[in-house]
């Protein structure tokens, strides 16, 4: 793990001050460019990092939505672990984060199986829009990247970019769903052309029907359920 280079003078302004009130009402909670994460606390976890020699680390923890990297608390510091380098964050309310797709993003774990004797998984990843970002807010973003690295609690101060009223930092971030399939030892973005490449091949044809029948969404996690549970988990049927 390596420091931080910080990202967000406001966002540490917000977690010396407020962290009490931070830690409610996480479930209905939406990451804002003032707190950019999917939790809105830091929550203690375990965390397994390296790739040939595996490491268990337990230590407060988030998920930046912006970067999709894993930010952690030591010593009243905040430091980002090297991407890459996470391969399981497990939370003790038994959200389990695992990193997909070639930029391993961390996604959270909705769905586990076994199929053909091995483990099975739908992986839901939350990703920063960027292209909803209006550029007032692209701005923004932009000048908050340049922080000094392990910088602590105590040595930031808040900025606001405001306009008429609207104070940007506070906006909930827009946010896209992707999802992921683990089948075979393989994972795989849950796309069109991916899933009629992994299915039984006698069903695509299925596959396609049902898709337009039933109001199928890619980025809705109901809709990749059904498409688990009918052409994946009922390979022969």
């Amino acid at each position: 793990m390596k420091r931080v280079v910080m990202k967000f003078l406001t966002m540490l302004y917000v977690l010396c001050c407020t962290l009490p009130v931070l830690a409610q009402h996480n479930s209905d909670w939406t990451p804002t460019g003032t707190w950019p994460f999917v939790n809105k606390q830091f929550r203690t976890a375990t965390v397994y990092t390296g790739v040939f020699n595996r490491t268990k680390t337990i230590v407060p923890c988030n998920i930046h939505v912006g970067n999709q990297t894993l930010w952690y608390s030591q010593n009243d510091t905040l430091m980002e672990a090297i991407p890459g380098t996470v391969i399981r964050v497990e939370f003790p309310n038994g959200d389990v984060y695992m990193p997909v797709g070639s930029n391993h993003e961390l996604g959270r774990i909705v769905r586990e199986d076994t199929i053909n004797g091995r483990v099975a998984r739908v992986i839901w990843v939350k990703v920063l829009n960027r292209k909803a970002l209006d550029q007032r807010y692209l701005d923004y973003w932009n000048k908050t990247q340049n922080m000094l690295q392990g910088s602590s609690f105590s040595a930031f101060t808040g900025i606001a970019d405001a306009e008429g009223g609207r104070i940007i930092e506070e906006e909930p971030l827009p946010l896209t769903n992707l999802f992921y399939f683990q089948l075979n030892g393989e994972i795989f973005q849950a796309t069109s052309k991916n899933i009629l490449a992994h299915i039984n091949p006698k069903r695509k044809q299925e596959y396609r029907n049902f898709t337009r029948s039933a109001e199928i969404i890619s980025s809705n996690e109901s809709s990749m359920m059904k498409i688990w549970d009918e052409f994946f988990l009922k390979w022969d049927k």
